[in-house]
């Protein structure tokens, strides 16, 4: 019951969050304005993006199978992993993080994909994503560093200094360091008696498939695949927001490194504990674009047309890949 609460109280201040920043990008505007931008929109650009992220998505797919071949499930095909993915990425629209839990429940249903093996595999998945993300952060403040350094401090450490802790904050915080130390000094003083439970036997099994699964990446059967993979997966999430540019006459000027900044803001923003990344994809790469001279309201109405094409693109083939799934169980099952 307690767990069914938090994880309501989390869902309701992610969905708060969303809604408060989508406020604010959106609370100048109005209907006449927005229909105006969509009419001047080049749609070709648009479609050319979505067929981008759907291959980024196979390829995705691809990679994960990848990562399971070590742990003996060498007939998986893409097309299942593919049908898993895009249901993950439907449930993220509502639930921050659940996808990836989502995802191994449907190999789990598909293809008997034993679930802790493949939450670790995802893990490893994402921890890779995130270095990714950190090289790409890199290249961008190495080639456009006076730009970007500047706008990452204003954005999102100029204001922390302003924020102190009080006596209240820093009482808690010594509180609840010392009953984290307590709990792990009582199942330590108590680790007999908790291995003789059969939940420890349980919980450590779970542990177990969860680690091999993560380290999956360090057996990997075809190593060049997974990596030029993971490449074409950057190269892709960069192409598919850097051709949204030439949609707009507002941004049809940007070069290259507009879409690097693009692709770094926009990743951030996907990154952020809320649902599909609402609001804050929109305020951070709509913000980065005004470095570049494009106007406050053409940055959010861009950010707005690729958030919206890619989150209507998950809406769809996720749709249809959890239909497919079902259909695939019922055929095992008859």
């Amino acid at each position: 019951m307690k767990s069914k609460l938090i994880s309501a109280l989390k869902y309701a201040i992610g969905l708060s969050i969303a809604g408060g920043l989508l406020w604010y990008v959106f609370k100048d505007w109005n209907l006449e304005d927005l229909i105006e931008r969509f009419s001047q929109v080049n749609y070709w650009w648009i479609l050319l993006s979505v067929i981008l992220s759907v291959i980024s998505h196979v390829i995705r797919a691809y990679r994960w199978n990848l990562l399971l071949h070590p742990l003996g499930y060498n007939n998986l095909t893409t097309f299942r992993t593919f049908l898993a993915v895009m249901v993950g990425y439907i449930t993220n629209l509502f639930a921050p993080r659940a996808g990836e839990i989502a995802r191994c429940g449907v190999l789990k249903r598909t293809d008997n994909v034993n679930m802790s093996a493949s939450i670790g595999s995802v893990v490893a998945e994402r921890i890779i994503d995130f270095l990714g993300l950190l090289v790409i952060i890199f290249f961008g403040l190495l080639l456009q560093f006076d730009l970007l350094s500047g706008f990452l401090k204003d954005f999102f450490f100029e204001k922390s200094k302003s924020i102190k802790l009080s006596d209240g904050t820093i009482e808690f915080l010594i509180a609840f360091g010392l009953v984290i130390v307590i709990v792990l000094a009582t199942l330590w003083i108590l680790r007999a008696r908790i291995k003789r439970l059969p939940l420890y036997y349980k919980l450590r099994s779970f542990a177990n498939e969860m680690a091999d699964g993560f380290t999956s990446v360090l057996k990997l059967q075809n190593k060049s695949g997974f990596w030029i993979s993971t490449l074409l997966i950057w190269v892709l999430y960069y192409t598919m927001a850097y051709v949204v540019i030439f949609a707009m006459p507002s941004t049809s000027h940007l070069g290259l490194l507009a879409g690097l900044s693009i692709l770094i803001m926009g990743g951030l923003g996907m990154s952020a504990p809320v649902q599909g990344g609402f609001g804050t994809y929109h305020i951070l790469v709509g913000s980065v674009l005004s470095l570049y001279g494009v106007a406050q309201k053409d940055g959010y109405f861009f950010a707005t047309l690729i958030h919206t094409s890619q989150t209507l693109t998950v809406l769809i083939v996720g749709s249809i890949s959890f239909m497919l799934s079902l259909r695939i169980k019922k055929k095992e099952l008859n």
